[in-house]
């Protein structure tokens, strides 16, 4: 093996060292006994060796306990010697090489191991120091107890003294209250024999204080004797008292005695308790109405006027009386009760508890006479006084400055009338049926002005509801109030089928007058007014009315119905406008559209119905007040007319394609007056509405649709089944015979061209099964032509005969009719030059198209029959 080089030597060397210091430290580390115990019991140490106080000395003695174990032979002595030597040596050589292995490990940690056994070593101290501390406060803790022992055996007689002390102090206070409420009471009989009642108040008093500090010494007899002297002196003087009462008055309530001797007895009596003072109070007030039970009774008369004091309508005998009663008593008897007692508050409650039985037994006996008058006149009179009262005594307990809360007087008589209140409902429901049956006959008689707005009955209406509803508030705010509400909801809904729809026109053939329309327009008016006023009415409703009925309060049913009103007299005022349109439509059905041959300015009809409409429209403008409903006219209307002038073209049949180019310029005349419908009966111009705009459009392509389909000539019979195709993008075999019928095609021609248009309709998927030409008609493909009059469909009808939709828009079209006006540009109002050179300029180039139409036609004619003569 190579020798180790110098370097291992100088580092086993180093380690050696490094062992030999930590064995050193590890043999000066000197433990507690008490922790080398713990250590060892954890270890469980049996060897003597390894024991933390291990003695050689004492080690030794035990191996050789006496001299006679040396005494052996020579021999035995020193085998004896050598095994135990042999022992102790193999022993220390076990350890030795134990303690290197440990230090060997210990330096082959490094330096944390030594960090660590600092660590630990500090955490060793820190648990001595623990520790040594927990034993100077057990040390603490017991001499602590053996100085309190000391002190109480010291203080011991110390406390027996003081215990002596205080008990002699208590004996001695007792002593000297009895004495001085066996005096207190000796005094008090004195002064009861002479009726010194104010004196006596005030012993009373002291001996009433008194006593209560001997409660705990009732068990013996002297102080037991002196509770029950004391109890009979307090009743001798609650007697006295009261038969001092009785003695001042008279059987009338009028007072003889002395008021000083009453007051000086009423001191008494608060001291003696608030039983006492009830007694007496109740004895007082029964006293002062005695003659108001017997004047105010069930049945009696006075014989001199013959009159029933008991009946309704004394109740204000009733409440002058207590008022000259509570005058009495505040100015002669007032200085004899201590306000405390509130005497006068407890006359006004019995007054209205006898006053209440009263009324309630008078009622039931005449529940089938009373009169409505004298009921509510008595109710209000009621209602007044318990307000008064109310008033008075929450104005004394103010100035009192107590917490205590005055009796309520509300409702404390005025409640035996609120079973009775239907008669008072019945009658406010006889009155405003009589009302509303006056307003259906007062409304159509009245000379309407320009400053009305709405129906004069109306706004009657709801000023009798306030009036009804403030002064009902006052009577009762509970069942009878509910049962009013409901009255209110029953009658609104009678004034809004009686005098609103009921004076609506009903003659629908009959066209309505301009007197008429306006009518028409302010019961619109007062449908919207009632509607809001209702709502109004509602919330005051519930803001009155008891908690227990508010949420059944509810009148959306009548403001409903309101609305339904309105929506009506928008339906009888478009009905009535389009009445006006029959003499314009007869003369429309009068014309020979079959045989007309050219086109002309726009007919005749057309300037009725432009006349009709922007006459009825402009009262409609200016006397309709919400502009909602005004628009919601206009936007109904259109569709109505567009539905009734599609049925009036119908009627017209056979129409020639002249004559649907004469129909179709009228239709555009038509739709430039409505356009300017949302603004007639308005000051100024402004953009017509997007959505109006898009409703007149729609509803005029539909017109416009038909009539360019009837303008399509039927021969080539090709030309006209893909031009309606193209149209009306149907394969409705109905529609297409009203178009052959509104055409006029002769009937032995039709099943040629029925046949033809089956044919070519069983070869297209995507058209759609029906399409109401004559109603609502949504026309996909009507975008794909301009709104005015497109280039003539002779030119098509002449030059193929298989067209298909995609042809047809490849084919030059020609303006027949101006390009349509911006409908976002101003508009003014029908009648002025603006609108004439409008119409003067549709007609010059309707009449352009014509020329076109033809010219076209002839040469395509002229076309086909070339390609047809063979080469």
């Amino acid at each position: 093996m190579p020798a180790p080089s110098s370097n291992s030597g100088s580092s086993s060397a180093e380690d050696d060292q490094k062992e030999s210091v930590y064995y050193d430290q590890a043999m000066a580390l000197s433990l507690s006994p008490h922790l080398e115990t713990q250590v060892s019991s954890i270890l469980q140490v049996k060897d003597p060796l390894d024991a933390p106080q291990f003695d050689p000395t004492e080690y030794i003695n035990r191996l050789f306990p006496n001299g006679a174990s040396l005494v052996c032979s020579n021999k035995q002595a020193m085998a004896s010697m050598d095994s135990v030597l042999g022992v102790l040596r193999s022993k220390l050589d076990e350890l030795g090489v134990e303690i290197k292995r440990l230090t060997s490990e210990q330096l082959n940690k490094g330096a944390d191991n030594a960090e660590e056994l600092k660590k630990a070593r500090k955490s060793i101290e820190v648990f001595r120091v623990f520790l040594d501390l927990f034993i100077k406060i057990q040390d603490i803790k017991k001499k602590a107890a053996q100085s309190e022992e000391m002190v109480q055996e010291i203080t011991q007689d110390i406390k027996s003294l003081d215990y002596a002390k205080r008990h002699l102090t208590l004996s001695i206070t007792a002593l000297k209250r009895l004495q001085m409420l066996v005096t207190a009471v000796s005094q008090l009989e004195v002064m009861i024999q002479k009726r010194q009642y104010k004196d006596s108040a005030q012993l009373l008093q002291a001996v009433l204080q008194l006593i209560q500090h001997f409660k705990s010494y009732k068990s013996i007899p002297q102080v037991a004797e002196l509770s029950k002297t004391i109890a009979a002196l307090q009743t001798d003087l609650n007697a006295r008292a009261l038969q001092e009462f009785k003695s001042a008055f008279n059987s009338d309530g009028s007072m003889t005695g002395y008021a000083s001797v009453l007051h000086d007895a009423c001191l008494v009596v608060t001291v003696l308790g608030t039983e006492s003072v009830n007694s007496l109070t109740d004895w007082y007030v029964d006293l002062q109405l005695k003659t108001y039970r017997g004047l105010f009774r069930s049945g009696f008369e006075l014989l001199s006027q013959n009159l029933q004091v008991s009946d309704l309508d004394n109740v204000s005998r009733r409440y002058a009386w207590l008022k000259r009663t509570l005058n009495t008593c505040d100015e002669e008897h007032g200085s004899i009760f201590p306000p405390s007692w509130h005497v006068s508050e407890k006359i006004c409650q019995s007054f209205c508890k006898i006053t209440s039985d009263d009324l309630k037994e008078v009622l039931a006996k005449k529940q089938q006479q009373i009169d409505v008058k004298e009921l509510l006149k008595s109710l209000h009179l009621t209602i007044e006084f318990e307000n008064q009262l109310s008033k008075r005594f929450s104005q004394q307990s103010q100035r009192d400055d107590t917490h205590r809360q005055p009796f309520k007087f509300e409702k404390s008589i005025s409640s035996v009338f609120e079973p009775y209140l239907g008669l008072y409902i019945e009658a406010e429901d006889g009155a405003l049926a009589g009302m509303i049956e006056e307003y259906k006959t007062s409304d159509l008689n009245l000379e309407l002005d320009a400053t009305t707005v709405v129906l004069p009955s109306s706004t009657d209406l709801f000023y009798f509801y306030r009036e009804t509803l403030v002064q009902s508030a006052r009577l009762s705010t509970g069942k009878a109030f509910f049962d009013l509400c409901n009255l209110f909801g029953k009658h609104l809904d009678n004034y809004c089928t009686n005098v609103l729809l009921g004076n609506l026109p009903r003659d629908e053939k009959r066209p309505l007058e301009n007197e008429q329309i306006r009518f028409a327009c302010y019961i619109l008016n007062t449908a919207d007014y009632c509607g809001i006023t209702t709502l109004q009415l509602e919330e005051k409703l519930k803001d009155k009315i008891d908690d227990k009925w508010k949420d059944q309060v509810d009148l959306q049913a009548q403001r409903d119905n309101f609305l339904n009103a309105a929506s009506v007299s928008i339906g009888a005022l478009i009905r009535g406008v389009l009445g006006q349109f029959d003499p314009a439509y007869q003369a429309m059905a009068k014309i020979s559209w079959g045989l007309v041959e050219s086109v002309g300015d726009q007919s005749s009809y057309i300037s009725d119905l432009q006349s009709c409409l922007v006459n009825s429209i402009t009262i409609m403008g200016k006397t309709i007040g919400t502009k909602r409903y005004f628009r919601t006219f206009c936007d109904r209307f259109v569709e109505a007319f567009v539905t009734r002038h599609l049925a009036n073209i119908t009627r017209c049949r056979p129409i020639s394609e002249v004559g649907a180019e004469q129909m179709l310029l009228d239709t555009h005349a038509l739709k430039t007056t409505i356009m300017d419908m949302p603004f007639m009966g308005t000051e100024g111009s402004v953009a017509v509405p997007a959505s109006f705009a898009k409703l007149v459009n729609r509803g005029f392509n539909r017109m416009e649709t038909l009539l360019k389909a009837v303008m399509t000539p039927s021969d080539p019979m090709e030309g006209f089944i893909e031009s309606y195709i193209f149209l009306i993008a149907d394969k409705s075999t109905n529609n297409f015979q009203k178009i052959m019928d509104i055409k006029g095609i002769r009937k032995a021609d039709q099943p040629q061209v029925m046949e033809a248009f089956q044919k070519r309709i069983s070869s297209d998927e995507t058209l759609a099964d029906s399409s109401d030409i004559l109603g609502k008609l949504d026309l996909p493909a009507t975008n794909v032509l301009p709104s005015s009059i497109s280039t003539s469909f002779t030119t098509i009808a002449n030059t193929a005969s298989n067209f298909n939709a995609t042809q047809l828009q490849q084919l030059g079209i020609r303006s027949a009719v101006g390009q349509s006006t911006s409908l976002n540009s101003p508009i003014s109002p029908p009648g002025d030059g603006t609108a004439k050179g409008r119409l003067n300029e549709n007609f010059r180039k309707l009449v352009m198209t014509g020329m076109n139409f033809r010219k076209d036609l002839q040469e395509r004619r002229e076309i086909a029959s070339r390609q047809a003569k063979p080469t």
